[in-house]
């Protein structure tokens, strides 16, 4: 089967390494993972993720309906701004993770990742479609609208510089979801991404005949108002050690349906994930799994058997995605991602392990080529956050 393309594949191929992701056709690098990654870090870097899925939901019943569908308390999402949550089954198993744009209450962008697309969109729509045979005059409507747009993630600490050069219209705070002119294009953005940084993610839409056009013109016009930022076009290879820099999680490969998101250390309660609910697909598989709850009427997680952790080797070595994790001389587990951190230079990786070998500075081997390489439990994200991440001191 042919990858798919995003709408500025060409650019991508004069100018980049090209590969295979998610069943598209990507770019790699453009100049080298590390210069790319670092660009981020230091300054800002843009990312064409138009292979993510992009739907639109709309009528006075989203909310309501969404807030079923989603363990995060939609509810509480005030217009303008963006909610993080996930996608589960009905055993409380990770589907997807995935951002919910609310632009008023009748309006709503959702973004998922690129492999599961079809599947997340098939999961919601058959909710939705038997809600409505239970209530006739059910408003909400949707649209998969992943192939009439394109959509660039500009990241890094001088993205918000690099985006007041281009509007005079406010930008919101993180997690802010806003609409503007760049370029005398029309977009919508949101303050958010996936590399720990500071950032945006930037949608334009249009038709299937046009959106190539368009968003060529875009994505030139970021990179001549970034050049005096150090901005560097980046492909997925930085993309990828950014988000594991991060601690971020990558779906299908750090979260299968086999974890739920208390196993996968993202069930912050009351934001993430609201237990309290009348109701959320998967939540009574959780409440099942974990039934002890404190005096908030919170699940105290004490029947947890299993949690990721993040990873540092005490020796260089390159910590990669199947690699068995022992202790002991027993098998616990296996790196889910890995690599060589280009800012410490260190081997870092993330895996999810029996809950008595995940306290911090924990000592494991992991077994690289044959070859066993120490390493211990350390704190993601994996690196100094008063100098790097969104949260960085200025």
């Amino acid at each position: 089967m042919t990858d798919m393309k995003t709408p500025i594949y060409d650019w991508h191929k004069e100018h980049g390494d090209m590969a295979s992701f998610g069943g598209w056709s990507l770019p790699m690098q453009f100049s080298s993972i590390r210069e790319e990654h670092m660009a981020v870090r230091d300054n800002a870097g843009i990312f064409d993720v138009s292979h993510m899925g992009r739907f639109r939901f709309t009528g006075k019943d989203v909310f309501p309906i969404l807030n079923k569908i989603l363990p995060r308390n939609l509810m509480k999402l005030a217009d303008g701004r963006c909610g993080y949550s996930y996608l589960l089954d009905e055993n409380g198993g990770m589907l997807d993770d995935c951002v919910t744009m609310r632009k008023r209450e009748d309006y709503v962008i959702f973004v998922c990742n690129a492999g599961p697309r079809v599947n997340d969109w098939n999961h919601m729509i058959k909710f939705i479609d038997n809600e409505k045979q239970r209530k006739s005059d059910l408003d909400i409507n949707y649209y998969d609208f992943t192939l009439d747009s394109a959509m660039f993630a500009l990241q890094g600490s001088k993205a918000i510089k690099i985006l007041e050069s281009m509007t005079e219209d406010e930008i919101p705070r993180s997690w802010g979801y806003f609409e503007t002119k760049l370029a005398g294009i029309d977009v919508k953005a949101s303050r958010t991404g996936y590399t720990g940084e500071d950032g945006f993610e930037i949608t334009v839409i249009a038709t299937k005949e046009t959106i190539a056009s368009i968003a060529i013109k875009l994505w030139e016009a970021i990179l001549d108002a970034g050049k005096p930022f150090g901005l560097l076009p980046c492909g997925l290879g930085a993309r990828d050690t950014l988000r594991l820099g991060g601690g971020l999680p990558l779906s299908g490969q750090d979260f299968t349906t086999d974890y739920d998101p208390f196993e996968m250390d993202l069930g912050i309660q009351g934001i993430f994930i609201d237990m309290t609910k009348v109701f959320f697909i998967g939540q009574d598989a959780l409440e099942k799994k974990y039934p002890t709850v404190n005096e908030e009427g919170k699940l105290t997680l004490k029947e947890m058997t299993q949690k990721r952790v993040g990873l540092e080797l005490l020796k260089k070595g390159i910590p990669r995605h199947g690699y068995d994790i022992e202790k002991d001389g027993k098998m616990i587990g296996e790196v889910t991602s890995g690599s060589i951190s280009p800012l410490t230079g260190k081997g870092i990786a993330m895996a999810i392990l029996p809950l008595e070998y995940t306290e911090l500075d924990t000592e494991l081997i992991i077994n690289i080529r044959d070859r066993p390489y120490p390493a211990k439990v350390v704190k993601y994200p994996f690196f100094d956050t008063t100098k790097y991440g969104r949260k960085r001191e200025q």
